[in-house]
């Protein structure tokens, strides 16, 4: 039986996504800070377009799903036993329409979401986010997914609410993007490795 979020207060109505909407504020932030739907606006990392419906944000804490006209839902790093992304590269097929059409696995009618197995019960976790109106690039995406597969197998969850930690792990993701191939993400685990006993 799976979770339903409660989800989520308004987003924060102060930002733009990532570099555009920093910019405009005079808040430039650079540009490999995203990832995808994973973007780091007003000094925090958001998953989705906060300006949308849903998004979820990474705190200290936890992860914590925001919908609109709902109260937020936390979930606590220690809970995280799997973790991982369902979302398209552009923002119809991740939409209730496109997700009928999708072949993108974990892609519903819901559109985009981060799923996770949960512990303290254990269930299945899934949480819906706003696709930006911006492309993902598909080996942003891949990058994504493993990096978050992979903190959380290697049961190091909690960096993942390091604003710190997280920044440099991206940064460094980016730098190594040319060495990324679609569906072969090479280097990527010795990198988080590399970043993960840094943080130990």
């Amino acid at each position: 039986m799976a979770t339903e979020p409660n989800a989520a207060a308004p987003p924060p109505a102060a930002a733009t996504t990532a570099s555009a909407a920093s910019a405009a504020a005079g808040r430039a932030e650079p540009a490999a800070d995203r990832l995808g739907p994973l973007v780091r606006v007003d000094g925090r990392w958001i998953l989705g377009d906060h300006r949308q419906r849903a998004h979820l944000t990474f705190e200290p804490e936890g992860l914590v799903h925001r919908v609109v006209g709902r109260e937020p839902h936390p979930v606590a790093w220690d809970r995280l036993m799997e973790l991982g992304v369902a979302v398209t590269a552009d923002r119809f097929s991740s939409s209730r329409v496109g997700g009928l059409l999708s072949r993108t696995p974990g892609i519903t009618t819901h559109g985009s979401c981060l799923r996770a197995m949960v512990r303290h019960p254990y269930d299945m976790w899934s949480a819906g986010f706003s696709h930006h109106r911006a492309f993902y690039p598909s080996r942003e995406i891949v990058l994504l997914q493993s990096l978050l597969g992979l903190v959380v197998d290697r049961k190091r969850a909690e960096l993942l609410g390091d604003d710190a930690w997280l920044t440099t792990a991206i940064r460094g993701l980016a730098a190594h993007r040319p060495a990324v191939r679609w569906r072969r993400p090479d280097g990527v685990a010795e990198l988080v490795d590399e970043l993960l006993a840094q943080a130990s």
